[in-house]
């Protein structure tokens, strides 16, 4: 009896084998399922959602550029404003340079500088002033001597 009872358990066991692994694969399709949808859904979300992400990060890099178009302009400018001031000087000292070897130069030749050009224009009109005072009192004298 005992062999036959066991025969009987078998199908049972059976039976409730194929109920756990249909149950089973029910359970798994429903799983799958679910994940499909669940992606379906993060796809939706994501799509929806994203073009408004999408529009906050254009505002923040907007926000961004702006800022920093502003301290770049200005750091540009303090950075030329540097160099024009350093270039300034180095043609300051290129033209004093210049001048200098340019006049060394001209007196090996012999020929006289601005300054001392300027020095001899003046001579020549102090001259030229005294000689037109020494000739006005000439022809006075001389016309003080043919009256008398």
């Amino acid at each position: 009896m005992s062999d036959r009872k066991q025969d009987d358990d078998a199908p049972k066991e059976d039976k409730l084998k194929s109920i756990r692994l249909s149950s089973g694969s029910l359970d798994l399709r429903k799983y799958t399922h679910q994940i499909w949808l669940a992606g379906l859904g993060a796809f939706a979300k994501a799509e929806e959602e994203g073009g408004k992400f999408f529009d906050a990060l254009v505002d923040t890099g907007r926000d961004l550029e702006t800022k920093t178009r502003d301290k770049s302009e200005s750091r540009v400018e303090e950075i030329k404003e540097r160099v024009r001031h350093r270039t300034g000087e180095t043609m300051d000292k290129m033209e004093k340079a210049f001048d200098e070897r340019l006049n060394k130069a001209l007196s090996r030749l012999g020929i006289p500088n601005k300054r001392e050009v300027e020095a001899l224009q003046r001579r020549v009109q102090e001259l030229t002033a005294a000689l037109d005072d020494m000739s006005r009192s000439e022809s006075g004298n001389k016309q003080d001597k043919d009256k008398g």
